[in-house]
């Protein structure tokens, strides 16, 4: 998808998340962040759709 593309359909989304993140201390975000792993396991993907 375009990058124009993307960002008519899910640019607001991006939006909307960052009005809300910066309510957060960024400590508090870095500590949560290590917690992310990367992983599609818990999510059923379609190959295509995998992040490794």
């Amino acid at each position: 998808m375009p990058a124009a593309q993307f960002m008519a359909v899910f640019g607001h989304y991006a939006q909307r998340i960052e009005e809300v993140l910066v309510k957060y201390d960024p400590t508090q975000l870095a500590a949560a962040a290590a917690h992310v792993t990367d992983t599609d396991a818990e999510i059923p993907l379609l190959p295509e759709e995998s992040t490794l």
